[in-house]
């Protein structure tokens, strides 16, 4: 059901650490931690023996002691020690799946290990830019993730749901331009000689208080195979040629998003809005839809 041949967010980066993390990605029970030289480790949580959780167990050093019987296993998944006898089991290993820290992220590859590559990894570099400013906070949501992917590409909806910060009549009347390739698809929409949105018009005051005209609106969404979205927003004076290119006379964000699925399973009824955008200095949270279907973790940063 899931694509498993692609890079997944696991956890924050500060999440993980030598306490056992458990973490349910595509299906797969995952439990995380890190080495005692601090290199991030992801095993399959299920014990070889009786498959009993190995987040329930204990680290001993680099080794994790399952809490049952007391097998121990490498960063490499491999079982090291069996109480009780000399030898061990050849077959005795659990799956260990090719982790990248990046972004502020632990990425996870539950697909072939010999295709997971390291550049394959969604850009979110925002997120670690010392020229951008901005937080983010992990969301858990009931709903097959996909219905996330779908309210992330089509920005529209900000024209209803958002009516009091973000909407523009032209959010539906604006032509959006599309292009793909392999790995991505980029929808960028321009709203040229608008009044800007309240939100917006704000953020744009504060930087120029003597502006009181139209402006140039833009929204830029890329989406990364399987489960990222980057949002590039903002707005400027009509005429000082952000569609061209220069932005500089204008206010803009980016909001950052990746969202992993857990579990699967549900139907997809009673879609109901959570809460409206809440504005805090420079930060943007927003609550996406929530269905009632499979569990999916969104990670979402905003950076100004």
């Amino acid at each position: 059901m899931f694509p498993l041949n692609a890079w997944y967010a696991a956890a924050w980066d500060t999440e993980v650490g030598r306490t056992l993390l458990p973490r349910t990605i595509c299906d797969r029970p995952l439990v995380l931690y890190r080495t005692t030289s601090g290199d991030a480790v992801a095993l399959a949580d299920a014990c070889w023996h009786r498959l009993v959780p190995l987040s329930m167990g204990e680290l001993h050093g680099d080794e994790l002691i399952c809490g049952y019987r007391g097998l121990a296993y490498g960063p490499n998944g491999r079982c090291t020690r069996m109480p009780a006898q000399e030898t061990v089991n050849p077959s005795a290993a659990v799956a260990s799946h090719p982790v990248v820290e990046r972004h502020r992220f632990v990425w996870v590859w539950l697909g072939d290990p010999a295709a997971a590559d390291p550049d394959l990894v969604p850009d979110l570099h925002w997120n670690d830019d010392p020229q951008w400013a901005g937080d983010g906070e992990s969301i858990l949501l009931d709903c097959d993730y996909r219905l996330v992917l779908d309210n992330l590409m089509d920005l529209t909806h900000e024209q209803f749901l958002h009516a009091d910060s973000l909407a523009s009549d032209e959010l539906s009347e604006a032509e959006p331009d599309v292009a793909h390739d392999e790995h991505s698809v980029t929808l960028t929409r321009w709203m040229r000689g608008i009044e800007a949105p309240p939100f917006l018009a704000v953020q744009l005051r504060r930087k120029n208080p003597a502006h009181d005209g139209p402006v140039d609106r833009w929204q830029v969404i890329r989406f990364t195979a399987p489960s990222t979205i980057t949002i590039d927003v903002g707005v400027a004076p009509t005429g000082t040629g952000a569609p061209e290119g220069d932005r500089s006379a204008g206010v803009n964000g980016y909001v950052l998003n990746t969202v992993t699925p857990a579990a699967a399973g549900g139907s997809t009824e009673d879609v109901k809005p959570r809460r409206r955008a809440e504005v805090k200095p420079q930060v943007i949270v927003e609550r996406v839809p929530r269905a009632v279907q499979s569990a999916v973790r969104v990670v979402r940063t905003v950076r100004v």
